[in-house]
């Protein structure tokens, strides 16, 4: 697996590697076995297959490597849906508490007056409704009132039910979870890596930007993570926005691991792939 990842980049990682174990996902724009320009799918390195399906096919930038995603009336995104949401959930992520996992990503934000407004609580990756009804979980991008992408979190709520009150129907429960800033002070069109862990031995979470710790908290022992019932749309993963909430983001890598990784397995997998988009190392 490791070497199928090192052989399909277009550089090689040096003396940093991917840690491929516990690896379940991982969709690489480097990557020329991750990605088939302007068809549907950005395709799923490991042997899950869990492919995601593009809203807009003709979104990679082939030259440096990543998805563009655009806010927009129709915006761009990617999700992974269906029986590949249910796979990645039934190999642990963000299935339960006391599931383990870590997801990654490596994003850059784009900002510009050609570009439409962010909305309040895009998702970069997992899924989300923030502004709407307060669900969501994975990396949240929030603006102030201006408009301007002011931090990025990292979210887990619990209590959320999904089709609660009939179909088409969505509850807003108190809010119980962890959220984590791990930025207040990112600088557009540059590339930076986000993480998150969660032990279900103890249920910590820890959140990490551009490879250092950022944050801890324990998930209440009293509460579940999120609860995904029904046919709605909290029933899968998203890419660089979703179809009620746009950001602009530049997305290089997402990765997702059914364990809790060390901080010096996290800090290993910035540095694999941050020399890609100049971060050297």
């Amino acid at each position: 697996m490791e070497e199928d990842i090192k052989m399909s980049s277009k550089v090689n990682y040096g003396k940093y590697r991917v840690n491929t174990d516990g690896l379940i996902f991982r969709v690489d724009g480097y990557s020329q076995r991750s990605y088939s320009h302007n068809t549907e799918n950005w395709l799923d390195l490991t042997p899950s297959g869990l492919d995601v399906k593009l809203e807009n096919s003709g979104l990679h930038n082939e030259e440096s490597g990543f998805y563009e995603f655009r806010a927009g009336t129709n915006n761009t995104y990617a999700a992974v849906s269906g029986e590949n949401f249910s796979g990645l959930r039934d190999l642990g992520l963000f299935k339960d508490k006391n599931s383990s996992f870590t997801i990654e990503t490596f994003f850059q934000l784009k900002t510009g007056a050609q570009l439409a407004l962010p909305d309040d609580g895009s998702v970069i990756f997992g899924n989300t409704d923030h502004n709407k009804s307060g669900y969501s979980y994975g990396f949240v991008a929030r603006t102030g009132e201006d408009d301007i992408i002011r931090s990025l979190n990292a979210v887990l709520s619990s209590n959320k039910e999904d089709n609660a009150g009939g179909a088409g129907v969505h509850t807003n429960s108190p809010w119980t979870g962890i959220t984590h800033v791990l930025s207040t002070d990112m600088t557009p069109s540059t590339f930076y890596h986000a993480a998150m862990t969660y032990n279900s031995s103890d249920g910590k979470a820890i959140s990490y930007f551009d490879g250092l710790v950022k944050d801890t908290g324990t998930f209440p022992a009293s509460q579940e993570l999120h609860q995904s019932t029904g046919n709605g749309t909290y029933q899968q993963f998203y890419i660089g926005g979703n179809s009620s909430s746009g950001i602009n983001v530049d997305i290089g890598m997402v990765s997702a691991y059914n364990r809790a990784l060390e901080s010096g397995e996290v800090y290993a997998n910035c540095k694999a792939v941050k020399h890609r988009y100049g971060g050297g190392y």
